[in-house]
């Protein structure tokens, strides 16, 4: 969603982020019970740094890996019961305003749209959002993604969700719509988990799929290439059951090694 070296990784599966989640109405109000996620690490160079006011996710800080500065970073501000209703994302220097979302829940508390905005010189230039549905066990089912504004959006895109009932999201199918507005399915992402509890979940935005355990595999099947790209997760775990480090097996072979540090 946002240009920058997090998301990325959210999507492609690294550090644990893409589908991990429980359900909506608890990620809108996180829980630091276990130990605080602070930092996140890669070959000794630090990637992305959290920081938590009281229960709250307050601030997520993205560094340029080389340099060591702060390439990006997102500020979030809540209502008085915890849940997300706005984040925004800065750049680093100069502090330009790059992207703002906005979140709004129905009766239930779930997340039932997000609208974006990307700006371009500090002025809005594309908009886009979202609306989200969920099962029985108010874990979500479907996000559609549509471009433009609420008044005028067209559909392009949804995704669909399949949760076992502890909370882990085994599959995820694309669906693109074309100019006829007809869907067509473009991928599947297959993932498995280990049992470990994931530190991720407490900082998942809603609408996002985080999942109650730690990503092992996760393989993304292209149907008009007939390609699969799969990446695998390996761990080393501390005494209470939180991950310490993560390897990640990229579908080219080459791997990568990120640390978690946790404030307590």
């Amino acid at each position: 969603m946002k240009n920058r070296f997090l998301p990325a990784m959210l999507v492609f599966g690294a550090v644990a982020f893409s589908s991990c989640e429980r359900s909506e109405q608890d990620s809108a109000q996180p829980s630091f019970d276990q130990g605080t996620l602070s930092h996140v690490m890669m070959d000794s160079s630090e990637v992305t740094s959290y920081q938590v006011v009281g229960q709250s996710l307050n601030q997520v800080n993205h560094y340029n890996q080389q340099t060591g500065e702060v390439e990006s970073f997102d500020k979030y501000e809540r209502d008085n019961q915890g849940r997300l209703l706005k984040s925004t994302t800065y750049a680093g220097k100069g502090q330009v305003v790059l992207a703002e979302q906005h979140f709004t829940y129905s009766d239930k508390g779930q997340l039932n749209k997000s609208v974006s905005t990307y700006f371009s010189g500090g002025k809005p230039e594309y908009q886009s959002y979202a609306t989200y549905s969920y099962n029985a066990d108010n874990k979500l089912e479907k996000k559609s993604v549509y471009a433009g504004t609420e008044e005028e959006g067209a559909l392009k895109s949804f995704t669909t969700f399949e949760v076992l009932p502890n909370g882990n999201y085994t599959q995820e199918q694309q669906f693109v719509v074309d100019g006829t507005g007809t869907a067509k399915l473009y991928s599947t992402t297959t993932n498995s988990f280990d049992s470990n509890p994931n530190p991720f979940q407490a900082f998942a935005e809603p609408g996002t799929a985080s999942s109650t355990n730690n990503l092992v595999r996760s393989a993304m099947e292209v149907h008009n290439s007939k390609k699969t790209f799969t990446r695998t997760f390996t761990y080393e775990y501390g005494e209470n059951g939180l991950p310490t480090s993560q390897t990640v097996t990229l579908p080219n072979g080459k791997t990568q090694k990120f640390t978690y540090v946790y404030s307590n």
